[in-house]
């Protein structure tokens, strides 16, 4: 079952969170909260988990809705949604 893997998964980042401070205090990216809030408002479904891919600096979060995930990739340097993918 999915569901559980991606709960376990819930808020973790691919980088240390060490290493994501240190970027949103450089001003080079937004922090988390911020992004997640407004992600939050205007997404669809059940609010699963997210990460943060420092190589693209980009966060995704999940949600389910009708019993599919649906991934939304924000650009973490401007806060601006870049990509929405449903999976069935």
């Amino acid at each position: 079952m999915l569901l559980p893997v991606l709960l376990a998964t819930a808020g973790q980042a691919a980088a240390a969170p060490n290493d994501v401070q240190d970027m949103v205090r450089a001003g080079e990216i937004l922090p988390f909260e911020a992004i997640q809030r407004r992600v939050m408002q205007e997404a669809p479904g059940e609010y699963v988990g997210s990460d943060f891919q420092p190589s693209t600096r980009m966060y995704r979060f999940r949600f389910l809705k009708d019993g599919n995930l649906i991934n939304i990739d924000v650009d973490a340097r401007t806060g601006q949604r870049v990509r929405t993918k449903q999976s069935y």
